[in-house]
Formats: structure tokens, sequence, C-alpha cells
């Protein structure tokens, strides 16, 4: 029997959440792999390209095996990748502390410069992730990919941290939620979004 109306609608949820639900269960145990560390960045980056071949319309993906093969590829990348945020992370919170220990003008107008830096920081990491799955170019690059498209689409670049605070509101309100989508429901709303940028970029360059 086809399904059609709210029974297909139905179906094509429960299909989605069992799906998330599963590649957040790759999530944690690619994460565990690495001894949390070493497993976090690789981990992510193959569960966002899983999201990204569902979302692409590959409904035969093998996620697992895709899953696996993701996380040893991008093993020695991910983790670099990863480590290159933290530490920009590291030294606009460091300069942000050391303008704030004093009270002079010019100290006040550094502040509030490495304040604007690092709200780009936090909106470049939201495409973190989706870059890293969607372009084929090194780590730097992507690092770079990520902030100009904070710096040339910001008002997308709200949008992208829309869809990161709906999802965490969402699991924060529910608790349970969290051992089943903490990060494919996060992943899902990211690449999601994401996705029809790229497509945007690409035909603005043709």
């Amino acid at each position: 029997m086809e399904l059609t109306g709210w029974r297909l609608g139905l179906y094509k949820s429960m299909d989605w959440a069992m799906k998330l639900a599963y590649v957040n269960f790759l999530w944690f145990l690619g994460i565990l792999v690495g001894l949390i560390v070493g497993g976090f960045f690789p981990s992510t980056i193959a569960m966002f390209a899983v999201i990204r071949k569902w979302l692409q319309g590959d409904k035969d993906l093998p996620t697992f095996s895709y899953f696996k093969s993701i996380y040893r590829q991008e093993f020695v990348n991910g983790n670099m990748y990863g480590f290159i945020w933290l530490i920009l992370g590291f030294i606009i919170y460091f300069d942000l502390q050391f303008f704030r220990s004093f009270n002079e003008i010019w100290s006040l107008l550094l502040t509030y410069f490495t304040f604007i830096i690092g709200a780009i920081y936090i909106l470049s990491l939201l495409f973190a992730f989706p870059v890293f799955v969607h372009f084929n170019v090194s780590p730097f690059q992507n690092v770079k990919n990520s902030i100009f498209l904070v710096l040339s689409r910001p008002f997308v670049s709200i949008l992208m941290g829309i869809c990161f605070y709906i999802p965490y509101y969402v699991l924060m309100k529910i608790p349970g939620l969290i051992p089943f989508f903490s990060g494919s429901l996060i992943g899902f709303c990211l690449v999601s979004v994401s996705l029809k940028i790229f497509e945007s970029l690409k035909k603005d360059n043709k």
C-alpha cells in the first residue's frame, strides 16, 4: 500500500529519526574509539559526511562502512583541522582577557575589536564541519572558506546560528533526547542549510 498525506509524512519523520539516532550512536562510538580527544573531530566529520549523503538523496548508503571509511581517511586531517580551530579560539580568548585587564581607551577599543573577531569565529565554527565534508581542500583552506562564508553571507550566518540554537534548545529542554540526537540533530540542521548555501555559491560562480 502506497502511503500518502500525513501517513507518508509520519513515515519519513520516523525514518529520519531512526537514521539520526543510528549515526549519533556511531558518532559516540567514534569518539570513544579515538579516546575522546583524538576521536571527536574525525567522528564529527564522519557524521556530517553521512548526513550530507542522506540529504543529497543517497538512500542506499552503507552507513556504517561509509562512516568508518571517512573516520579512518580523515583521522589525521580531521584532528589537524580541529586543533587549528582550537588554537584560533584560544588566541582570541587570551587576547580578549588580556585587553580587558587594562582600563585605557586603547584597551577598550581593542576589546571591542577582539569581541567582533570572536563573534566571527563562533559563526565560522558553524560552517566548519559542513565546509570540510563538502570541499576537497586542505584543512587551512577549509578554515579560510568558513570565515569567508561568514564575512560574505552575514545574514545566512545568522540563519546558521538559529539552526544551531533551535535543536540545542530542544535538547536542553528534553535531556532524554541527548543520547539519541545530541550531535546528529544539530548536524542535520546545519548541513541542510549549508547545502543550499553551497548550491547558491555554485550558481553565482557560473
